[in-house]
């Protein structure tokens, strides 16, 4: 589970990167930002949940080793 969500979250921040590079800061609120916008906020969401998954596992794990 550990690997798996190690690599989800480098493809997160990947695919975050590249949309912010698709952004024209010119034109924000133009309707052609709007897929890269959607994209990086989606991209924010999964790396919250990512790290919720994490802390969550951490925690399990602790209560074990008690």
């Amino acid at each position: 589970m550990q690997k798996i969500s190690v690599v989800i979250s480098i493809l997160t921040i990947l695919i975050i990167l590249f949309n912010i590079t698709l952004i024209d800061f010119s034109d924000f609120f133009s309707e052609k930002n709007t897929v890269a916008i959607i994209t990086i906020i989606a991209g924010l969401c999964c790396l919250m949940l990512l790290l919720i998954i994490r802390v969550s596992n951490k925690i399990k794990n602790y209560n074990k080793e008690k």
